[in-house]
């Protein structure tokens, strides 16, 4: 029976796909696709271990400066900040010269190279939230740094830390595959995708659903953890916040719709919304930054007012808005918002003399402030 079983595998060696086998047999008759399906679990559960790791070493040194102080806080922001300039994958293939060839070594590879990239987004995060007053108020209150940051930093910070875990796992995967692709891996007589993929390379000509397989393995693997990741986040809340925003602005717009006046005789549909026609503002001592400024403003329209740094836009907008205090004066021909005079009995600039800027009444112009 095992003479018969040795020789039923020494005609299957090098098979291509059929219905007994779908992707073919290796030279030693063994079946691609279930080589493949058997590797999953060696493939995901590194992954997932050093994505683990590497979390775990990124909220240390992350969270750091909040526990240690200030001036080793910056020793370490600054050993971050060099550590994320290289490459993971380049780090990757360092500790794996240090850790050894095997699993284990690509496992500690893996999960330091990606410390760096969770370490920064844990300290730009809790730097965002170490500001707030909630904050200052418990380290009033006397509560201690390790406390604050379990009490009160990491549950904020939490859901994107776990949102880009999730999504990194993917690349972790992606890393492990290209180890043992290498040879710095998954060592036989175990195997992953990433072994799978350089057996299969040998004989990608002939037998190319070999090398294809973990190939693929590893695309559709990848996107499942991006999609898994932003399903998390949308079931976190993170998307829910956005999509509370968007509602939020989306109803206060149709209120605002609802809220604007009805047409009348002298404001219609189809009349301007805002009249400005040249328009001054002035300073004591014959300073005049903003003059002769003239447009008009109609429903669905918009108007840009284009300058240099200190030309007067600001003061423009002011001055429309009828925000500017003394000693500024504010004065033009007409400024009407909705057919209702803003300036009042305010001074207009063409009352009984030439109209400031020199501009006409009742001419229209672009003018850059």
């Amino acid at each position: 029976m095992v003479v018969g079983r040795l020789g039923d595998r020494h005609v299957n060696i090098l098979q291509g796909p059929s219905g007994k086998h779908w992707l073919g047999t290796n030279n030693l008759g063994q079946d691609v696709f279930y080589r493949v399906l058997v590797a999953t679990r060696l493939s995901v559960g590194l992954a997932l271990a050093a994505t683990a790791i590497g979390v775990a070493c990124g909220l240390a040194l992350g969270s750091a400066p909040l526990i240690v102080g200030r001036r080793a806080g910056r020793v370490v922001t600054s050993v971050i900040n060099i550590a994320v300039a290289f490459p993971a994958l380049l780090l990757a293939l360092f500790f794996a010269v240090i850790f050894g060839v095997g699993a284990r070594g690509a496992l500690l590879a893996i999960g330091f190279a990606s410390a760096p990239a969770f370490a920064r987004l844990v300290r730009t995060l809790s730097a965002s939230v170490a500001g707030l007053d909630y904050i200052a108020a418990a380290r009033i209150a006397g509560v201690s740094r390790f406390r604050l940051l379990t009490r009160h930093v990491l549950p904020n910070i939490g859901e994107p830390l776990i949102v880009n875990a999730t999504i990194a796992a993917g690349d972790a995967l992606l890393s492990f595959a290209g180890l043992s692709f290498l040879g710095l891996g998954v060592q036989a007589p175990s195997y992953d995708w990433g072994q799978l993929l350089s057996d299969g390379l040998q004989g990608i000509y002939t037998r190319p659903a070999a090398a294809l397989a973990p190939g693929v393995a590893v695309v559709v693997a990848g996107l499942a953890f991006n999609l898994f990741g932003e399903a998390l986040a949308s079931g976190l809340g993170v998307s829910s916040r956005l999509g509370r925003i968007r509602s939020a602005l989306a109803a206060g717009a149709a209120k605002a719709r609802q809220e604007e006046p009805q047409a009348s005789a002298r404001t219609d549909a189809a009349g301007p919304v805002l009249r400005v026609l040249d328009l001054e503002v002035s300073f004591p001592g014959d300073i005049r930054p903003v003059r002769g400024v003239s447009f008009t403003l109609r429903r669905g329209e918009s108007v840009g007012v284009v300058g240099e740094s200190g030309s007067g836009k600001s003061l423009t907008a002011l001055a429309v808005a009828r925000l500017l205090e003394d000693p500024a004066r504010v004065c033009a021909t007409r400024l009407e918002l909705l057919g209702q005079d803003l300036l009042g009995a305010g001074p207009r600039c063409g009352d009984g003399s030439r109209p400031a800027g020199g501009a006409r009444p009742g001419r229209r112009r672009y003018v850059r402030p």
